[in-house]
């Protein structure tokens, strides 16, 4: 299995904060919307505001995501962020991660990882834009292989799988 993984366009923190980014492009388009046409609702003029919004929420989101490329050797997991330093952690600090059931029929998905530490911190790695499922499933098995983990928890209302050891 391949050991080392580059991903493109990954957000790195908590993907709540990049959603904090919903809250001033609706206030501004819906600024802009209320300037030129004001209490008027027209349902045509709202849907192309809306997708502005939504182009403009995507593009922000583009600007504060990052390229990573996750390793793995004996003893660590190395997390690099757009060719810096790279973080290290050792695999038994790991105590489980978060991952959506990616053996679906589908055949692009959003990459979602919430990778959680022993001293209670949290490594998120949301990808923006869809990818192939065979490489989300390939970074499952390998996190799931280098880790010694298995499934431990299916959540069926919302397909996410928490991984850990017995």
């Amino acid at each position: 299995m391949k050991k080392e993984f580059y991903l493109k366009n990954v957000i790195p923190f908590n993907p709540m904060y990049a959603y904090l980014l919903a809250i001033p492009c609706i206030l501004l388009w819906g600024g802009v919307y209320y300037y030129f046409l004001g209490v008027n609702f027209k349902l045509s003029f709202m849907m192309i505001f809306g997708l502005l919004c939504f182009i403009t929420m995507y593009f922000a989101m583009k600007l504060i995501s990052a390229d990573i490329t996750l390793k793995f050797d004996k003893d660590h997991l190395y997390i690099i962020r757009n060719n810096n330093k790279e973080e290290k952690y050792f695999k038994s600090d790991i105590k489980g991660f978060y991952s959506y059931n990616y053996n679906t029929s589908q055949k692009r998905s959003a990459l979602k990882l919430e990778l959680q530490l022993t001293n209670d911190r949290k490594i998120f790695i949301d990808s923006i834009e869809g990818m192939d499922v065979s490489i989300l499933i390939n970074i499952v098995k390998t996190l799931q292989s280098e880790l010694n983990f298995e499934i431990i928890e299916k959540n069926r209302f919302n397909n996410r799988f928490w991984y850990s050891t017995k």
